[in-house]
């Protein structure tokens, strides 16, 4: 039976994006967005405030959900894709308003994800060239900044540099963290550990808050769909790879925090939330390992953050094109560039990573970005998932593929993030429900201007 394919439509002014992305490069981007190296520096050490010596088997967990939800993307990325993704198939699936929230919460969690990789990116510059500042909320912030523009130029000049960079980057912070995770696992030079009585959540709820912490961990595979329209070949490139760019990277992360916990102490980790990588280098005799790694951290932020810009630079162009977001957002320059879609991308979100210098302690505002960051983006993710159930609901060759298996992820996601509200201090479940809460009216506004659907063409 021939596929129904939903063909995203031109930009404003007649132009698509261009195909210049294959397999090796999308699960290359799918990894890199990651970001192993960052990840474990920035939500390593509060996943294990929150589960202990539990935090791997949180991830674990979050993972295999993560999976569940990954492979509905791979279908609808086959079938409809859309430089909108998440936005775009929740809008086909369910109108026009219900996608324009889905866009809200999209922007939402994007920005609070590329604030989320600004400020350790700041963190670990100062770590490396100004040590005496490392802990400065502002200092973070303001270098933070300097690495959202340095992405958003690299940016513009188009997709395929950007990917070729990636590669290198990724290739690099992979030998870092494999040789590190050796060496944590088997030489470890620093005195023994002793155990401090730091606090650490536990229990039931511990595993809870690590797995919400997770999916900021795992987040990032989905750039795959959001450059659907820019691959080429078969139209299993894009949920091919980011389904082996999310268990790839996903395993990296396992052996690496198994390695380094053996080495230090949930303690230590709870001490060095925003720099525990620097302590795990600290654990292996620093020296030439304390650069090898603030450097290999370095590397990942800045390949996570424009990965994650280039995530909400499609989006952003993609929502403009369809009348969702305003229409001048939309258009492609003469290189077939999304460039006022990046603009709109890197400026706000350079001005809402300053506002993160407010904050008392560095670690303060890295959580309070990482719990709503989570949070968001678990919503989207549910929202997809349900997306795809509802698509295929009809087909009975998608049963298992398009709807039972993305409907686990979705239950799963709902069930852990109805937990982590719940138990949230009461400042943080306002700002997520709040949040969550104002894409209501802009749904209701803009709901009514636009459609994420396309002409219907048979494959």
């Amino acid at each position: 039976m021939a596929e129904t394919v939903v063909q995203p439509p031109a930009s404003a002014h007649g132009h698509r994006l261009p195909r210049v992305l294959g397999l090796f490069d999308v699960t290359i981007l799918a990894g890199a967005s990651m970001g192993p190296a960052y990840s474990l520096a920035s939500t390593m050490g509060p996943m294990i405030a929150q589960a202990g010596a539990q935090a791997p088997l949180a991830l674990a967990l979050l993972s295999a959900i993560m999976l569940c939800v990954a492979i509905g993307f791979a279908r609808l990325s086959r079938v409809r894709p859309n430089a909108g993704s998440s936005y775009a198939w929740i809008g086909q699936a369910f109108g026009n308003r219900v996608g324009a929230y889905a866009a809200w919460v999209l922007v939402l969690s994007n920005y609070f994800a590329t604030m989320a990789t600004a400020v350790p990116a700041g963190t670990y510059t100062l770590a490396l060239f100004a040590p005496a500042l490392a802990n400065s909320a502002l200092a973070d912030a303001v270098v933070g900044v300097v690495w959202i523009f340095a992405s958003g130029f690299m940016l513009s000049f188009g997709l395929r540099p950007t990917a070729l960079v990636t590669a290198i980057f990724f290739a690099t912070e992979i030998a870092v963290l494999a040789a590190s995770s050796v060496a944590a696992a088997f030489f470890v030079h620093a005195p023994p550990v002793v155990e401090t009585h730091l606090p650490i959540v536990g229990g039931l709820g511990g595993l809870v808050g690590a797995m919400v912490l997770g999916i900021w961990m795992s987040d990032g595979w989905e750039i795959s769909a959001s450059t659907s329209e820019e691959t080429r070949g078969s139209r299993r490139t894009p949920g091919a790879g980011g389904i082996a760019g999310l268990l790839v990277t996903t395993a990296i992360l396992l052996a690496a925090m198994v390695a380094y916990l053996h080495a230090g102490s949930v303690s230590g980790f709870v001490a060095h939330q925003t720099d525990a990588l620097s302590y795990v280098a600290d654990r292996l005799g620093a020296g030439v390992w304390r650069y090898a790694i603030v450097a290999t951290v370095l590397v990942s932020t800045s390949a996570a953050l424009w990965t994650t810009m280039v995530y909400l630079s499609r989006s952003t162009f993609a929502m403009g094109r369809d009348g969702v977001m305003f229409p001048v957002l939309g258009r492609l320059d003469r290189r077939d560039v999304p460039l006022n879609a990046l603009i709109a991308v890197t400026v706000p979100v350079a001005l809402f990573t300053l506002l993160t210098g407010l904050f008392s302690k560095a670690a303060d505002a890295l959580n309070f970005v990482l719990n709503g960051s989570s949070v968001f983006l678990g919503a989207l993710f549910v929202g997809s998932a349900l997306a795809a159930a509802w698509t295929f609901r009809a087909e009975r060759s998608e049963r298992w593929s398009g709807v039972v298996i993305p409907l686990v992820g979705a239950v799963g996601l709902v069930a852990i993030l109805a937990l982590s509200i719940a138990q949230a201090d009461v400042g943080t479940r306002w700002f997520e429900l709040g949040g969550l809460t104002l894409g209501v009216p802009f749904a209701l506004w803009r709901g009514a201007h636009g459609s994420a659907a396309g002409p219907v063409t048979e494959g």
